[in-house]
């Protein structure tokens, strides 16, 4: 039988987004307080958690290609 499962509660979830943004993975796990194949397990069984950190991870690379857009201009 496998391990239980982690989750995160709303809020955290919520804050994953953010984070994201601006820290790795194996960060975003730590200011969890969890570590990073834990955080890439509660990805694989919440689609939520891995749908805000792909957003996160989007919206920051979207600001930095907007920003070398604008220097190219």
């Amino acid at each position: 039988m496998g391990r239980c499962v982690k989750t995160l509660s709303d809020a955290p979830k919520a804050e994953v987004e953010t984070l994201a943004a601006v820290l790795t993975a194996e960060q975003v796990a730590g200011s969890f307080g969890i570590g990073r194949r834990t955080f890439y397990s509660m990805m694989a069984h919440d689609e939520e958690i891995a749908a805000r950190h792909k957003r996160g991870k989007a919206k920051a690379i979207g600001v930095i290609a907007q920003g070398l857009i604008n220097k190219a201009r």
